[in-house]
């Protein structure tokens, strides 16, 4: 290594030793002290702005947050005055005697297509009455009655069943029956009448509480087998259970109205 070079080295280290040797002394906290006091302006300007512009997007964000979450409650609310309107238009066309209810929950039994309303013995509903939406289609009838509340089988549900006939020349009766919230079936058809396929399904009027013309569904297919006494059909159903929000309980008819 060449002397300059050599005594710059040693310059640098004998340097470095000095200052450690300071440090060490507390001889230089003053001049740290004074350097930290002039550089925490510039430190503090710089949070400041780094916060600023944080914090304005969470702010934006919040409030797009906000704008979304009204769109969707807003929607939700055209949508349950629809479905209100229709369904009063049709009751009051039969002169139905019903009572509005909200859905708040569902059997916990996955088996099972039922839906829990917020209305029960205290408002007048009763076992068998007829659930309806929509503009009078049925969503199913009361299956359990409490003070305050009423469990809602599903047409879907296994263990459903509900008098029904189709709208063919024929008016041919039958009984639809559930398929663990998959499909609904008409069965017990005479064998001898013909049942289109996409013609109409509405209740008979053959159950005590549930009035004749509620509509159920439109026939999707139809199975017939030689030398059995009746025929049946699968049968898409006008709801889902799933979208079900609000609904009306039929809880009389009018004498004076006369059924489809």
């Amino acid at each position: 290594m060449p002397a300059p070079s050599r005594l710059s080295f040693v310059i640098v280290i004998i340097g470095i030793i000095f200052v450690i040797s300071l440090r060490a002394l507390g001889w230089l906290e003053p001049v740290e002290e004074k350097l930290r006091s002039s550089l925490l302006p510039v430190s503090r300007l710089a949070y400041h702005l780094g916060s600023g512009t944080d914090a304005g997007q969470l702010e934006r964000e919040e409030k797009y947050q906000t704008l979304v979450i009204e769109a969707a409650r807003q929607k939700l609310l055209e949508e349950e005055n629809q479905e209100l309107r229709a369904q009063l238009n049709f009751l009051q066309s039969r002169a139905y005697q019903s009572i509005g209810a909200d859905v708040i929950g569902k059997s916990v039994d996955p088996l099972r297509q039922t839906r829990w309303i917020n209305r029960g013995a205290v408002h007048g509903v009763a076992l068998g009455q007829p659930v309806v939406v929509q503009a009078g289609v049925l969503a199913g009838k009361i299956i359990q009655v409490e003070e305050t509340a009423a469990l809602v089988q599903l047409l879907t549900d296994h263990q459903s069943r509900v008098a029904a006939t189709v709208a063919n020349r024929d008016q041919s009766l039958g009984i639809i029956e559930g398929g663990y919230g998959i499909s609904i079936r008409l069965n017990f058809i005479p064998q001898h009448e013909t049942v289109p396929v996409g013609e109409m399904v509405v209740t008979s009027g053959l159950e005590p509480e549930i009035p004749r013309g509620l509509v159920i569904g439109t026939i999707e297919a139809v199975e017939k087998e030689a030398y059995q006494p009746f025929q049946q059909a699968s049968v898409t159903p006008l709801i889902k259970g799933g979208k079900i929000r609000v609904v009306s309980v039929i809880v009389g008819v009018s004498t004076s109205t006369a059924p489809l």
